[in-house]
């Protein structure tokens, strides 16, 4: 893997080219966009019609006065990750990340950040590992959006913490275009949604060839969060310590959490 430092932002190249991009100069929080399968093909969507803040894979969450998700530009809530320092790795790049209103004022969090990637041609994928440290620097509660999935039992799952925009073709109902996985096993989006297994996979055709060729994202994470999983307004996969239920903390408190994605070409699995 060759890793390329920018001004706004780092590339991570594969043997044949381009495996992704981590985006440093966003005003309101760092991505990644594109994300590409090692054959080029790219998985995610950036600032879509329907959902400007998009942006392919990145993280964010939301408090009772600040808002780290959704970016309203001048709101007096806006939350923002900041940049405020970068250190190149042999494999990736660790960040340190300032979370604030958008004035620097209720400042948050600090946290260290650091993405990786490795190319497994023996499974045709790209593996990225996402590693976060964040201290909180005041107490204060994480809350749930409010726009959740109810599920049957009541419950609530919401779709703040580590999550990624997927093509929309993705979101295509049935399995002919589009599927989904918990833990290898074929399943649907539905029997995803609420569960904390250890991974959730979405595959999907590749869109612009006569013959479409078929990409997979796994998303791996051992944290026992809950899981959000959406196919049908449009194709979205995330999991986070919020993902349940609001969270109180307190100052001082530290989350280490680490994620695993695999970006991969796959043969689209047979159905019946």
């Amino acid at each position: 893997m060759k890793i390329l430092e920018q001004k706004e932002g780092v590339e991570f190249h594969g043997a044949k080219g381009l495996a992704g991009r981590l985006v440093l100069d966003d005003r309101f929080k760092p991505y990644v966009c594109p994300l590409r399968t090692p054959e080029g093909h790219d998985v995610t969507l950036r600032m879509p019609c329907d959902h400007r803040h998009h942006k392919g894979l990145m993280y964010a969450l939301r408090c009772v006065d600040l808002n780290f998700w959704e970016e309203e530009d001048g709101k007096a809530d806006c939350g923002v990750e900041r940049v405020v320092g970068r250190r190149m790795l042999e494999n990736g790049v660790e960040l340190d990340l300032h979370w604030a209103r958008q004035d620097g004022a209720l400042a948050t969090y600090d946290e260290v950040r650091t993405l990786r990637c490795r190319e497994v041609p023996e499974r045709r994928s790209y593996v990225w590992t996402w590693t976060s440290q964040r201290t909180a620097l005041r107490d204060h509660q994480l809350i749930q959006s409010g726009w959740t999935i109810a599920l049957p039992d009541g419950r609530k799952i919401n779709y703040h913490g580590l999550g990624i925009r997927l093509p929309w073709s993705w979101a295509f109902g049935g399995n002919s275009f589009n599927g989904t996985e918990i833990d290898g096993a074929a399943s649907i989006p539905e029997d995803a949604v609420g569960t904390t297994v250890k991974e959730v996979a979405m595959w999907g055709l590749i869109d612009g060839h006569w013959s479409p060729p078929c990409a997979r994202v796994a998303l791996h994470q051992n944290h026992g969060f809950a899981w959000f999983v959406l196919k049908g307004d449009f194709a979205y996969l995330a999991a986070g310590p919020t993902a349940a239920g609001p969270l109180d903390v307190r100052a001082g408190q530290t989350f280490a959490e680490t994620y695993e994605i695999q970006v991969s070409d796959i043969t689209p699995p047979t159905r019946a």
